[in-house]
């Protein structure tokens, strides 16, 4: 219930997310509520969606561990020490969301240990399929979130957005 889009440009990767947040069938409307489906932790953007549980502790993890490689096998790496961290905490290994990491001059897209580069666009979550269209209209991701906060009821504003600028390879 959820949505986070990412669209990588030349000199740059744009990722944004809407910011419900459900328990049962009923939106949370605590404002306390430090989580957020898009953040940037240790110079690693990450974005989730399915339980918040898996989020965060995503989030936890990243604050002291990251993919030695902003590269698949090292990002798949990566997600097995995660799974294990996770089922010493939860006594669940498994995978209940949906992420997209970008860091290195890169976005990956995750689902379980599927793991794939973003070369163009992508979008994750219940709003999914709005935002993939907004996105192949040529839209920017906060219209692309906008889309599905508008068209999807599992996914709300406000739009969080962050900008990562590629750094420059050739000095």
């Amino acid at each position: 219930m959820s949505i986070v889009c990412c669209r990588v440009y030349d000199d740059r990767i744009e990722m944004a997310s809407d910011s419900i947040g459900v328990r049962g069938w009923t939106q949370n409307r605590g404002e306390n509520i430090i989580y957020s489906k898009l953040t940037k932790i240790n110079d690693i953007l990450v974005g989730s969606v399915g339980t918040m549980e898996e989020g965060v502790l995503l989030q936890i993890y990243l604050k002291t561990r990251k993919p030695k490689d902003a590269t698949e096998d090292s990002i798949i790496e990566f997600l097995s020490e995660f799974s294990s961290w996770k089922k010493k905490r939860t006594d669940n290994s498994g995978f209940d969301g949906s992420h997209m990491l970008s860091f290195g001059g890169k976005a990956f897209t995750i689902h379980n240990y599927c793991v794939g580069e973003i070369k163009t666009y992508d979008s994750i979550g219940a709003g999914m399929d709005y935002a993939l269209s907004a996105l192949y209209l040529g839209t920017d991701v906060k219209k692309a979130v906008e889309t599905a906060c508008e068209l999807s009821v599992y996914c709300e504003k406000p739009i969080v957005h962050y900008v990562i600028n590629k750094e420059n390879k050739n000095g």
